[in-house]
């Protein structure tokens, strides 16, 4: 029998969880042509070539893209600045290393949810007497809500994992520790995005002001790697 307390624990998870991931499900038909080419930012999880798994991001690139309107304007911080993505193995084979370098330290965040974003997509060909592509997108949730925000009950760094077109969760949101200096840095098992063999990726910082409406995509894109995928990431939270 669950007691009050446990009701009022479950209520503020599906409160955190709808705060925070609502926005993020979206159809990705009508946005797939905008992905950078494969070539450009492949990653194979087997690391035959351990430099391409690397993206690599321009400097002192960040800027305030609106993506829903709104009057207030956050500072710019050195921690929305991405520096470079990428993807190891553990020695064990059993789990990956998701990292992003950025210009400072994101665990210093004030005042508002600034989330970072992988979005892994592959197209894989089946085979038989109707061949036809499948694409499987999954999006790497990592927000943090600092201490001195208004966003009720979160507080700290948090992972989810979405799978976009299952429209499922393959990791429910999850509490996890600080980040390491100058990096936002996670292990996933391969299994949440569907046990890839070779996968591509793009990432992104957002920023989410507006606490009182929190069932709308972030209000704002800082930077994204590879550069010029601006528009992509508009219209998919378009």
């Amino acid at each position: 029998m669950y007691t009050n307390q446990s009701f009022i624990i479950v209520i503020l998870l599906v409160a955190i969880i709808s705060a925070v991931l609502f926005s993020f499900l979206v159809t990705t038909n009508t946005i797939i042509p905008l992905l950078p080419p494969y070539n450009n930012i492949i990653t194979n999880i087997i690391f035959q070539q351990p430099s391409s798994n690397r993206i690599e991001d321009s400097t002192e690139d960040v800027k305030l893209i609106s993506i829903y309107s709104t009057k207030i304007l956050p500072v710019v911080r050195d921690y929305h600045d991405i520096i470079s993505a990428s993807v190891n193995k553990i020695d064990d084979g059993n789990k990956m290393i998701l990292t992003m370098d950025l210009a400072g330290d994101a665990n210093r965040n004030e005042k508002y949810e600034t989330v970072y974003l992988w979005l892994i997509y592959y197209t894989s060909n089946l085979h038989g007497r109707n061949q036809q592509q499948h694409q499987q997108f999954y999006t790497v949730i990592i927000p943090n809500f600092p201490s001195d925000s208004n966003f009720e009950n979160k507080n700290g760094w948090y992972l989810t994992i979405f799978n976009n077109t299952d429209s499922s969760y393959t990791l429910p949101l999850s509490k996890i520790s600080d980040m390491p200096k100058n990096k936002v840095q996670v292990f996933v098992d391969p299994i949440f995005i569907g046990n890839l063999q070779s996968f591509n990726y793009v990432v992104s910082t957002m920023v989410r002001v507006n606490s009182t409406y929190l069932n709308k995509p972030p209000d704002y894109l800082v930077d994204s790697a590879p550069d010029g995928n601006e528009l992509f990431w508009v219209k998919w939270f378009s």
